[in-house]
């Protein structure tokens, strides 16, 4: 396989803050690996999980594809879950299990053999009759992981409440309250540490013209909604919000600290929300975040729907790809420039997708760059010389097994690269529970990875370049 990125573009080398773009070529940087791979990918949502523990992350789209070490895949000849969902490992046994928000079920993942349906009294009796997402979020600090579910509408008849579940052990779920607030017809739910405090937060993308909402977790499970005076809720003109579709968490600007991409669709008037970077502030800013998006280069679409992010050409930067909904409108790929500067790499990418809500990253066939999951495709990516390393945790203990809501800081140069183990981005789907960093071109071959474990766990571990790198809490 040709390893080497091109770009149609009429600038021979765009120099970046660690890394570099090699020359340009008619060649696209995606390919549609679909037919090659026996891939046949449904258009909804979609999440990556490696089910089965052979090393090598597998497709869920609705019904359970199993990755053959990144040569083909092939249909899961057991009793998988169904319908569209997440993965994470409720009760520490080491096997992902899978909550479906489309069918409101839970299944319990048998070793890698079948999955059982066990859901549990308190969610066949959820108040939310209609969910488009949810999130897994150890609340607690407890070691296991509990359930953020958003309550979606019927049109024009009911609008129903986000619930949280408490996780009782790993053996039971029952509701846990949240502050009474107005039902706002959720889409998307996005869990992440952003004050860096050890306790997972939560953003919650509305439509209708709604405010968004960031619940600040005080790490033993009260919630607190502060999304009006941290500025992530939305302008408000005349009265109106944005119809928020799904939003997606990442360091974009490499100071160490979480930002937002709010994904807002939105119709021509002005008052209504376009999509907005925001930048976290940091502790300077009590973690507030301010609005980056005028500058950003970002070119307005009706019909935004579902974003990711991800490092797809490993210059160290995390990048954009973000789908719309609407015939005649295109998804489209922006590479970070740095400095809250991006340009719209679409075309030269290769990837062709126009409507879809289907939007994840992961590394399939373990080759260094990312890949991408998007419009009933799996577009491979070609790669660059640029380097690279992933990191794999596990929980112990205190730690949820799947490690998810853990934070990982490589220091590179005078950039911190952040990344966070996150169960769910955009609009219901869930990019790869492995952490990648993109390195640039000439990163030492050892690297210190600072860990952060929920319960504000901190380690120090060397990491090495072109690998994927284990690390366990001790």
């Amino acid at each position: 396989m040709n390893r080497t990125k091109h770009l149609q573009r009429p600038i021979l080398c765009v120099a970046l803050i660690i890394g570099f773009i090699p020359l340009l070529g008619a060649e696209h940087i995606f390919e549609d690996a679909s037919k090659s791979l026996d891939l046949s990918l449904g258009g909804g949502q979609v999440s990556w999980g490696d089910f089965n523990n052979d090393g090598w992350e597998d497709l869920h789209d609705g019904g359970l594809w199993v990755n053959e070490r990144g040569k083909k895949f092939s249909r899961f000849n057991g009793q998988g879950p169904s319908g569209h969902g997440i993965w994470g490992d409720y009760n520490n046994d080491g096997w992902l299990d899978f909550y479906s928000w489309a069918s409101g079920k839970l299944y319990r993942n048998e070793n890698g053999k079948e999955f059982a349906d066990v859901t549990p009294k308190a969610l066949n009796e959820r108040p939310m009759k209609v969910s488009r997402g949810a999130a897994w979020v150890d609340m607690d600090n407890d070691g296991y992981l509990d359930l953020y579910v958003a309550g979606y509408e019927v049109w024009q008849k009911a609008v129903y409440p986000d619930a949280l579940y408490r996780n009782m052990g790993g053996k039971d779920f029952v509701p846990h309250t949240l502050p009474k607030v107005r039902n706002m017809s959720a889409r998307g739910v996005s869990a992440a540490d952003f004050d860096a405090d050890g306790d997972v937060d939560v953003y919650v993308s509305n439509y209708r013209l709604f405010p968004n909402r960031l619940w600040r977790n005080d790490g033993e499970g009260k919630f607190i909604e502060i999304a009006t005076p941290s500025s992530t809720a939305g302008n408000g003109g005349l009265g109106a919000w944005g119809h928020t579709i799904g939003s997606a968490w990442g360091d974009l600007d490499n100071d160490g600290y979480l930002d937002l991409f709010v994904g807002n669709f939105s119709h021509p008037p002005a008052y209504q929300d376009r999509p907005k970077f925001l930048r976290n502030r940091g502790p300077d800013g009590k973690f507030a975040f301010e609005d980056k998006s005028s500058g950003a280069g970002l070119h307005w679409q009706e019909s935004y729907a579902s974003p990711a992010l991800a490092d797809y050409d490993n210059d160290g930067h995390l990048d954009l790809f973000f789908t719309t909904v609407y015939a005649g409108n295109t998804s489209v790929l922006y590479r970070n420039n740095g400095n809250w500067k991006f340009t719209n790499t679409t075309a030269p990418s290769g990837i062709r997708t126009a409507q879809t809500y289907q939007s994840a990253w992961c590394d399939f066939d373990k080759d260094g760059d990312l890949d991408l999951a998007s419009g009933g495709k799996l577009w491979r990516n070609r790669g660059n010389s640029n380097k690279w390393l992933a990191v794999q945790l596990e929980g112990t203990g205190k730690v949820n097994r799947a490690a998810i809501g853990t934070t990982v800081r490589l220091k590179v140069g005078d950039q911190i690269l952040t990344r966070h183990v996150n169960s769910s981005t955009g609009e219901g789907n869930q990019n790869s529970l492995t952490l990648h960093f993109g390195l640039g071109p000439n990163p030492p071959k050892e690297l210190e990875a600072t860990v952060l474990w929920p319960g504000n766990i901190q380690k120090k571990q060397l990491v090495e370049a072109g690998k994927f790198n284990r690390i366990k809490k001790q």
